[in-house]
């Protein structure tokens, strides 16, 4: 202590004032006879006295002096043992992580250190859990899995310290909060993940039992909101569900309730009124305009500018709706809108938001034709979402970011295109192609672009994104752009799913959903759409490639855009005069390729050239052709070392060894693509173990094999409802890994017309040295014309071959003999054309 009689009388003073003072009524004063006690006391000679005169400080001082708190807590904590004095080191922390949230600037920094200190005392203080997973929600440094497993850690922990009995409503909360995280899972299946949501909300609606206060309000909405999400084939079931739970939120929100409430439930009405499921309704839109109106004229935007925003954005949301639909003049009502959302929505926490908001002030102006300020637009929201990109780490946190990116980089694009922009409008489309897969970001150049344009041959990069379609042609000496005024998303949409609004699933992907129950309709839509696809896209298309001196026989490359992906784009035809067909494969090689970067080779790129080749057959013993089928590749790659795992020695294990060793790999067995998470898409192997894409990259990242075939049902596909830019799926992560080639599937295939083709492919390829595309493209001109007797021939050679081979393929010509010999078992497309090939060559 401060030696001097003045400081101490002055000490014994204030002591004596602060053990009279009534504190709580006056906490303000006892701050201030702390705070000055506590410059009395040397620090040096007595740390813990002064840091306790620091942390009583602090104490009092949180509503008065709340910065000058936090520096006390700091102060003190520098004396502070966690061990000896922990219950101080601990009302520390606390202290600084509560008064943190409520102090400005509070971006993501300030975030990060609030989450350090409540972290240190949550243990002793669990309490503390639910700030904790209020903080974890929000933060946007560090990857998104990570912090969605604190949150859902932290949530738990806070319902368990909640009685449902005792206090239903509390439970009712801390159960929609566990709610509301469940369902933002990154990576996870969405439709699992929003059932587990509703039925969380549900068992919240079972305890509040009826009673229509603020939390049965805010109830009803979270289930409007997962209804309004809601997939499957039931659309407009859950659409009436969803308008349901908001009107009932709505009409008991007209009594004596919170603005802020009223103005979330008016807000959340508005939503379902213009959701995308439906069709445009006018007086619905209208009736959302004026809610959104009446939400904003009851915020204060200094006390709620997040759901201002929202009301704001909103509007500019339902304005773009009318404008979608014809009727002009609202562009810069829509823009006035987006840009008073946007001023409320500075920090970095609201990136998320902006870039939402960003997107529709785009396609507003898009729509509107004005393309200049589309094109700021989006490269604004763009620069959002990429900004959000660059701090997941992890792949799940990457793929929860990538989602936001929806079909911006191809609208961008369509835009430059429309202001004669072609290079910039290439560079664009090809970053939207591989964010996921490419950490380091960045793009190619034009140089690089046009080094892979095949010899005689053309880069086709098609934008499906806007109501006229086009297609970009790269040549060895020009880019031009053919546009399709009656083939864009529209158009797309409705081949791929029934329509942009369809209220049930439709078209190719209903066929394909139904394949199994109604396998002769699907058969029929594979051939139907090879017609539509020549006459509507490839006519056009190739009439100026012609024109550019594209020569016949040449590679046509093609990189998926809009969901063009899902379809055999190669398997198109179109009739002769004759009464017969022409088809794209007898005068054209047609090669896909997820994006440019996927095509250029890496600097350090670790690609095997052993020449040695892995089997892996029939892993689940239920594919009886994959012996065949084996067989025939393996005499193919005849003079090769080849290891074949066979049974079950193809476990997941035994084959990340093997694939390590190897320059071919060929998986003949079954596999499955997974719409909602394609990283958790899986080759199945022995014992029905999964190989999951997640489980391969790491593997393929060390050494890749030169050619992958995945003989497998639906390897090629990829996921396109909610990345329409960026292709994700088998082909995509083994070329990005390092791969040139990958042989895959887009449907369940027919397990005879498997063998027989992959025999066939490799056989092209060893004998007649073509490229893979073309040792693809010559495979499936065959199947189309192979005829019973040459098959039969085919399946004679092999009699001699020891079980299970050789049985098989006689009794194989045994039933080919009640065949007419010069049929052709294969001609369909059904049996052929799910085979692609994707990458360099």
């Amino acid at each position: 202590m401060n030696t001097s009689e003045t400081g101490r009388e002055r000490f014994l003073s204030l002591m004596a004032e602060y053990d009279t003072l009534d504190r709580e009524s006056n906490p303000e004063r006892a701050a201030a006879i702390l705070f000055e006690a506590g410059t009395l006391v040397d620090r040096v000679s007595e740390p813990k006295k002064w840091a306790a005169f620091r942390s009583m400080y602090a104490r009092y001082a949180e509503t008065s002096d709340p910065a000058g708190a936090v520096n006390a807590y700091r102060e003190a904590l520098t004396v502070w043992d966690p061990v000896v004095d922990r219950d101080s080191w601990i009302a520390c922390h606390s202290g600084i992580g509560t008064l943190m949230v409520n102090q400005e600037p509070f971006g993501p920094a300030e975030i990060d250190e609030a989450i350090m200190h409540l972290e240190c005392a949550v243990s002793d203080q669990p309490f503390l859990s639910s700030l904790l997973a209020v903080l974890f929600r929000f933060r946007i440094t560090g990857d998104p899995f990570e912090n969605w497993k604190k949150r859902i850690c932290y949530l738990r922990h806070d319902l368990q310290q909640v009685s449902r009995e005792d206090e239903p409503v509390k439970w009712a909360i801390t159960n929609n909060e566990q709610a509301i995280a469940a369902g933002d899972e990154p990576d996870g299946d969405f439709g699992a993940v929003l059932e587990e949501r509703i039925r969380l909300h549900q068992e919240s609606m079972e305890v509040l039992d009826g009673s229509h206060n603020e939390t049965w309000i805010d109830t009803c909405c979270y289930l409007s909101e997962c209804f309004l999400f809601r997939g499957g084939f039931e659309t407009k079931q859950n659409l009436d569900e969803a308008e349901r739970y908001a009107r009932l939120a709505f009409d008991a929100s007209a009594g004596n309730i919170s603005g802020l409430l009223r103005a979330k439930v008016l807000l959340n009405l508005a939503k379902v009124l213009m959701s995308p499921g439906r069709e445009l309704n006018y007086g619905k839109v209208q009736q959302a305009l004026e809610l959104c109106r009446e939400a904003g004229s009851l915020l204060d935007p200094a006390l709620s500018p997040a759901l201002v925003a929202s009301a704001e954005s909103f509007q500019a949301n339902a304005l773009l709706k009318l404008l979608v639909k014809g009727e002009p003049g609202h562009g810069n009502e829509l823009v006035r809108h987006a840009e008073a959302a946007l001023s409320l929505l500075q920090g970095a926490e609201h990136l998320r938001d902006r870039r939402i908001i960003l997107q529709v002030a785009a396609e507003g102006m898009l729509v509107e034709g004005n393309y200049v300020s589309a094109v700021s637009y989006f490269k604004q929201a763009l620069n959002a979402a990429a900004e959000a990109l660059a701090v997941a780490g992890s792949r799940a946190g990457r793929m929860e970011r990538i989602w936001e990116f929806r079909d911006s980089s191809a609208l961008l694009g369509w835009c430059l295109l429309k202001l004669g922009r072609k290079e910039e409008a290439l560079i664009e489309l090809e970053r939207g192609k591989a964010r996921f897969w490419l950490p380091e970001g960045g793009s190619c150049t034009m140089q690089e672009l046009k080094s892979l344009v095949p010899e005689g041959g053309a880069l086709l990069f098609p934008v499906f994104a806007c109501p006229e379609g086009a297609v970009v042609v790269v040549t060895a000496v020009t880019v031009d752009v053919v546009w399709l005024p009656a083939f864009g998303r529209e158009r797309l949409m409705e081949l791929q799913r029934g329509g942009l609004e369809a209220e049930e699933l439709g078209g190719w992907l209903r066929s394909y959903s139904f394949r199994n129950s109604e396998h002769q309709a699907w058969r029929k839509a594979i051939d139907a759409m090879g017609e539509v696809l020549y006459r509507e896209l490839w006519q056009p298309l190739l009439n100026v490639c012609k024109s550019l001196g594209v020569t016949e026989g040449a590679e046509l490359v093609w990189f998926p855009q809009g969901g063009s992906g899902l379809f055999p784009m190669h398997a198109a035809w179109a009739a002769d005069s004759n009464g017969g067909r022409r088809w794209l494969l007898d005068d054209w090689t047609v090669r896909y390729a997820p994006s440019v970067r996927a095509l250029i080779p890496k600097e350090k790129e670790h690609v095997t050239v052993s020449g040695n080749a892995l089997l892996v057959s029939n892993p689940g013993g239920d594919l009886e052709f994959s012996e065949l089928e084996c067989l025939w590749v393996e005499q193919a790659l005849s003079g090769r070392i080849v290891k074949v795992l066979h049974g079950i020695k193809a476990f997941p294990e035994a084959v990340l060894e093997a694939v390590r060793d190897a320059e071919t790999v060929h998986f003949s067995t079954h596999a499955v693509f997974d719409l909602n998470r394609p990283l958790h898409s899986a080759l199945l192997l022995a014992g029905g173990e999964k190989l999951t894409l997640e489980c391969l990259l790491p593997v393929l990242a060390l050494k890749a094999p030169r050619l992958v075939s995945l003989s497998a049902c639906e390897t090629g596909m990829a996921r396109v409802s909610s990345t329409p830019d960026e292709f994700l799926g088998f082909p995509a992560a083994f070329l990005h890994a390092g791969s040139r080639t990958v042989l895959a599937t887009l449907w369940p295939v027919d397990d005879a017309a498997t063998a027989v083709l992959s025999g066939r492919f490799y056989r092209e390829l060893a004998e007649k040295r073509l490229t893979p595309a073309g040792a693809l493209r010559e495979a499936q001109n065959w199947m189309r014309r192979v005829t019973v007797r040459e098959l039969m021939e085919l399946l004679r050679k092999l009699k001699s071959e020891p079980a299970p081979a050789g049985p098989l393929a006689a009794r194989i010509r045994t039933t080919l003999r009640l065949l007419d010999p010069d049929s052709c078992p294969f001609a369909e497309p059904y049996f052929w054309a799910a085979f692609t090939i994707s990458g360099r060559e």
